[in-house]
């Protein structure tokens, strides 16, 4: 019996890899089902969303109407103190403040700004020379 046992292991192994050759390899392994589609959303709630708040916009500012001008009496009050407005204004400019920023670029820049002056045309040829 031995040599039947053996016979019929060998039958038995010899069917499942023919089986296995001749059956395509996609039929063996069966591949799992898809997972499902996802569920669709929720309907909305009953009750709809309110819009958003309406901005309101101010009026612009009512516009202010320009002063009249200053009568003659008052021009000439004011003449003075206007002049001497300017005066101080410009006179301190010109007398302390130009003098002083004249001075400083003089002492970064030297006497002739820090460019060379460029060299002079040639003479012409036609004219004599004085």
């Amino acid at each position: 019996m031995p040599t039947a046992h053996a016979s019929l292991k060998r039958r038995i192994v010899a069917g499942t890899l023919a089986l296995l050759l001749l059956v395509p390899s996609g039929l063996l392994a069966a591949e799992p089902e898809p997972a499902p589609p996802y569920p669709p959303p929720p309907p909305p709630v009953g009750r709809p969303v309110p819009p958003p708040p309406r901005r309101y916009y101010y009026p612009p500012p009512p516009r202010v109407a320009p002063p009249p001008p200053l009568s003659p009496v008052i021009r000439v009050i004011y003449a003075p103190f206007y002049a001497a407005g300017l005066v101080v204004r410009y006179g301190v400019y010109y007398v302390l403040v130009a003098p002083l920023e004249v001075f400083s670029r003089t002492v970064s820049y030297g006497a002739k700004g820090g460019v060379e002056a460029p060299p002079p045309p040639p003479p012409r040829g036609g004219e004599e020379s004085r």
